[in-house]
């Protein structure tokens, strides 16, 4: 479950209960629900720079289209008690109420590919603060020079729901000072008279206290990373259960891709793996091991000589790998028997970039990173029959559900989803498809009050460009969504190379449960021996 300001998004199997009992179920129950009960409230005072363009790069524009002076705009801002709803989007961003009615203000109608870590923003009705590096539609007017998520602190989120947020005014030298580690940082106000409240976090650690293999077994066999590729990651089938925290799923994109990969080496679908993006990894083992290559056309040499992808590959010792450049396809991935061997996070070996939460100290590989790999016996040789292996050359056609937000469009506008092809463009990333086609018309506005983003959550901001959101999306967000793209539907749609085409067809939600129904069988009849 995903809360947020007015709404809780709620996740369920429709292999195990149907749409109807369960809304019939929550509704049963919504009579029964008491308020929650939340840590003890504090006041938290956070420094704020506002008056360096270079941290509130839009305080001018913003005061402008209120109204206001720049200066009449900082004194509201700062004055205000800001009230912490929830935390969401990435790990540690507060949503936060309370905002004067003369500051209320659309998000901006395209939002930024990159907002940096500390900037505070004002969207809708709503103030934030951004915790990390990441996309955002939010008004910056100006930055805190505090952390407000760190993952290898004992507790990494530094706010809380139910905190009361106020913002000091600081200069430049002032905010440079704090941002060193020379000045005064969050004064925290305990409203409970000297009771310690409570951590609200998910203690996120940087890495376990001591790597864990499968099964209590020891790792024996190494791979060294002799080039990394511009964007390898470590991952498994992803954390669920943290979207309350602003920390996604993750995991791979082309999820039948990877189980595939595993399956031919003999591993549990959940065993660690790598995806690798455009171009893959030159690597070295050193035992005898299998692996197989899945997903994107990148071809596989083993010391030199090609070999085959969606296959067993049986190595020595000392073999080295090369996986090249992507023909057809975005994101390739390499599984090894046994798994790869690197610590639980919350119970994933998944990469989370943003977070830097997982993988390899929650990052992409480098060049000499080595990594172990957990014993296994050498599997069966297998491989995907022809049928089975997607033709990732073609502009597909991603099936879709309408809604939530599906009658803020206008009809014209869903035609257009659904009737007009769109361009996959080149600032796409694992947390999400930017989409660049036929302009989608709202109804009534572009931005709404922020509830949950479910994967394939499909976007309309103002500019009437959609954005689908993937396995590294936020949480919670504020711009209207059409449309939600059919999780069997998501590794095709990841696998679309920018300048690519592709279309999108909608389905009933009952189609998209027989799909999604249909889809193990389909893959546990696609693997043939060799």
């Amino acid at each position: 479950m995903t809360p947020s300001f007015s709404a809780l998004l709620v996740y369920y199997d429709p292999g195990v209960t149907t749409y109807e009992a369960l809304c019939a179920a929550i509704t049963a129950i919504a009579d029964q629900a008491d308020t929650a009960v939340l840590p003890p409230s504090r006041t938290v005072e956070l420094p704020c720079c506002y008056d360096d363009p270079e941290l509130g790069f839009d305080l001018v524009a913003a005061a402008k289209r209120l109204g206001l002076s720049p200066d009449e705009l900082v004194k509201l801002h700062a004055g205000a008690d800001h009230l912490v709803y929830f935390i969401g989007f990435t790990p540690g961003l507060p949503y936060m109420g309370g905002m004067p009615a003369a500051l209320h203000i659309p998000r901006l109608e395209t939002p930024r590919t990159k907002v940096p870590a500390g900037s505070v923003g004002i969207g809708g009705i709503q103030c934030c603060i951004y915790s990390v590096d990441s996309p955002g539609g939010y008004w910056v007017l100006g930055r805190t020079p505090l952390k407000l998520y760190d993952p290898g602190a004992a507790d990494p989120i530094l706010l809380r729901p139910g905190d009361h947020v106020r913002f000091r005014r600081i200069d430049r030298a002032e905010y440079d000072s704090i941002e060193q580690g020379t000045g005064t940082g969050a004064v925290a106000i305990d409203q409970t008279k000297g009771a310690t409240p409570p951590s609200y976090s998910p203690g996120v650690p940087r890495r376990d206290p001591a790597p864990r293999s499968i099964s209590g077994a020891t790792s024996v066999a190494t791979l060294r990373i002799l080039e990394p590729g511009p964007q390898t990651t470590v991952q498994d089938l992803g954390r669920p259960g943290q979207l309350r925290y602003g920390i996604p799923q993750s995991g791979p994109i082309d999820r039948a891709s990877f189980v595939f990969a595993n399956r031919l080496v003999g591993n549990a679908d959940t065993a660690a793996g790598l995806e690798c993006t455009v171009l893959g990894p030159r690597f070295e083992v050193g035992a005898p091991c299998a692996i197989a290559v899945t997903g994107a056309d990148m071809p596989v040499t083993i010391n030199g000589a090609p070999a085959p992808a969606w296959t067993t590959l049986v190595l020595q010792a000392g073999d080295a790998v090369k996986v090249g450049t992507a023909r057809s396809g975005v994101r390739s991935y390499v599984a090894f028997s046994g798994g790869l061997d690197v610590p639980l996070v919350l119970g994933s070996r998944s990469t989370y970039l943003r977070g830097r939460l997982g993988g390899l100290d929650g990052r992409a590989l480098r060049k000499e990173d080595v990594l172990r790999v957990l014993p296994a016996p050498m599997p069966a040789r297998r491989h995907v029959k022809p049928s089975a292996i997607p033709d990732l050359t073609a502009a597909p056609t991603i099936r879709v559900v309408l809604g939530p937000q599906a009658e803020r469009f206008t009809d014209d506008g869903l035609a257009a989803l659904v009737g007009s092809d769109y361009e996959m463009l080149p600032q796409s990333d694992r947390m999400g498809a930017r989409l660049r086609g036929a302009r989608i018309a709202h109804r009534r506005g572009h931005d709404i009050i922020s509830d949950g983003i479910a994967l394939g959550s499909i976007q309309v901001p103002g500019d009437g460009q959609p954005i689908a959101l993937l396995v590294d999306r936020q949480s919670t967000g504020g711009y209207t969504k059409m449309a939600t793209v059919c999780s069997f539907d998501i590794g095709r749609l990841g696998q679309v190379k920018p300048g690519q085409r592709l279309r999108f067809r909608a389905v009933t939600l009952a189609e998209a449960h027989r799909s999604l129904g249909a889809w193990p069988a389909s893959l546990a009849d696609a693997l043939a021996a060799e």
